[in-house]
């Protein structure tokens, strides 16, 4: 069954007339009846039946009108859309592991991007789905960091991907928790100062357990606190004893909401963990796009400038 046959047939059960849908419709009478004929033929069912007053829908025909109403609703639907877009949008995405300085990166592409429509995404996710999504082309770019003792593993999971990461900068460890945390007062802080208290680390999905994007592994600690996203490990932290590790955390401004909040601070770590090689994720010979090198500019721009605050 075609699009224009159901659209005929709507119409002969709106007018109740072969005739009166034929002049409507600007096509003959004979017309309808072969595209009524072929479709009951196709679906083996008697779609109408003539009375003195015209035509009126068997309980076969009751039955396929109620979905091909909706097919056709769906399809004029689609049509107005595109034929009513004016310009097709530029679509552009990025995957990144939980980093803050990698969405500030993009809120800053946001701001210098001037085109009149596009489908963009920043997706925040695990180590996993950032290979995934770069490797599927859902993302062009995925901004990972990863422990220098790991790089070489990390290169052969990549090259099983067909992705190359390209390395901008080695960062430093930050120890992140609230103002009003004991531990607020030291100049540095070491693991053995931290292991009384919680470690906020982010889960990671059965299959990447290996991938994890933390500076420590959660299993070298006492207390851990499993969360999947960075709002979560915000709260955590805001709100208790619990603390991070990492090069970056965003801070908040919404202690005037929540006065019982301490702002989160961050304190140099004394102790040597690996260096974090923060970089990015691109398929093989993949050339970017301008609006990826106006991504990369501004993330190469924000790493460097958490560098240089340390």
């Amino acid at each position: 069954m075609t699009l224009q046959q159901m659209k005929y047939i709507i119409a002969i059960a709106n007018y109740c007339s072969f005739s009166k849908a034929a002049k409507n419709l600007f096509v003959s009478q004979s017309t309808l009846s072969t595209a009524v004929k072929e479709t009951e033929k196709n679906l083996g069912i008697t779609i109408f039946q003539r009375n003195n007053r015209g035509v009126s829908l068997t309980c076969d025909g009751e039955d396929l009108i109620r979905y091909i109403r909706d097919l056709v609703g769906q399809a004029d639907y689609l049509e107005q859309k595109y034929r009513s877009r004016k310009s097709v949008p530029t679509r552009f995405s990025v995957s990144s592991q939980h980093l803050p300085f990698a969405t500030r990166a993009f809120v800053s592409f946001l701001q210098q991007i001037d085109i009149p429509a596009f489908d963009i995404a920043m997706r925040e996710c695990d180590t996993y789905s950032v290979i995934r999504n770069v490797s599927d082309s859902r993302s062009e770019l995925g901004v990972l960091t990863i422990l220098e003792t790991y790089i070489q593993p990390f290169e052969r999971i990549f090259a099983t991907y067909n992705l190359t990461f390209v390395p901008i900068a080695s960062m430093r460890n930050y120890v992140f928790f609230r103002s009003s945390h004991p531990l607020a007062d030291k100049k540095e802080v070491s693991l053995h100062d931290l292991a009384a208290y919680p470690f906020v680390t982010y889960d990671q999905s059965p299959e990447s357990s290996h991938y994890t994007e933390e500076s420590l592994f959660y299993e070298s600690l006492n207390q851990n606190v499993h969360v999947c996203d960075r709002s979560t490990k915000i709260a955590m932290i805001r709100g208790s004893d619990a603390f991070s590790i990492g090069p970056d955390l965003t801070n908040s401004n919404a202690d005037k909401f929540h006065s019982n909040l301490g702002e989160i601070m961050a304190k140099p770590l004394n102790t040597q963990l690996d260096k974090i090689i923060a970089g990015y994720l691109v398929q093989r010979e993949h050339h970017l796009s301008d609006y990826g090198k106006i991504y990369l500019k501004n993330l190469e721009k924000d790493i460097h400038t958490i560098i240089n605050f340390g």
